[in-house]
């Protein structure tokens, strides 16, 4: 079997049609056709076309893996299970996983830090509620502790709280019951205890409470 033809695909110039004894072969991305040093004239054993479908194969699934990373840091248990929705084999993932890490593309470490840092901005959560939130993604425990403690919890609670305490406090008529019930369950679903969630009630009450003191009569 001889290739007679390699051409570039006209909607995808990085991947390359190869034409054997005049007959479309298959399609592959031209990493590849550099790789094994394809060239017209050049004689195909079905060892190497079976390497080349494997090969190609295997560059479709890391082309997935790499756009799936580009929406955001995975971690690597995300791209393992990715990969596995997708239909790889075993051994493929594995050497993926394996291709990324050496790249760098894939980092449990930076990846954990991406993920406390974006909860810190924008919807904080207690350290309870982070961990849990790193395991489930197959972050290490090690890696987990260095990142997250509970020193900080007060004051992701304050943050966390403030939009929605000044909502609840809005709203006419409600009193301390209400609002410290309500208030509550939100930051207990963010993951903060018990005398962390009473304490942070108690601010955004006590606040509106000298603010109404404070504020001149007309």
């Amino acid at each position: 079997m001889r290739i007679t033809a390699l051409q570039a695909q006209v909607h995808n110039p990085e991947r390359v049609n190869i034409f054997v004894d005049h007959t479309f072969l298959l399609g592959v991305h031209a990493l590849l056709v550099l790789q094994m040093g394809l060239k017209v004239g050049q004689e195909l054993t079905e060892a190497q076309i079976e390497r080349l479908r494997q090969e190609e194969a295997l560059q479709q699934m890391l082309d997935r893996a790499m756009n799936y990373l580009s929406l955001r840091p995975r971690s690597t248990r995300e791209v393992k299970n990715y990969l596995r929705r997708k239909n790889a084999p075993p051994e493929m993932i594995e050497g993926i996983v394996q291709r990324l890490h050496d790249l760098n593309l894939l980092n449990d470490q930076q990846f954990a830090s991406f993920w406390v840092e974006n909860r810190e901005h924008f919807s904080p959560r207690g350290s309870y509620a982070l961990k849990n939130e790193l395991q489930q993604k197959g972050v290490q425990r090690e890696i987990i502790d260095t990142l997250v403690d509970g020193e900080q919890d007060e004051e992701r609670a304050l943050r966390a709280a403030e939009k929605k305490a000044l909502s609840l406090l809005r709203q006419p008529g409600i009193d301390y019951p209400a609002f410290q019930r309500r208030l509550g369950s939100f930051l207990q679903r963010r993951g903060f205890n018990y005398e962390i969630t009473m304490r942070t009630v108690k601010h955004f009450w006590e606040a509106e409470k000298q603010e109404s003191i404070d504020e001149p009569f007309e």
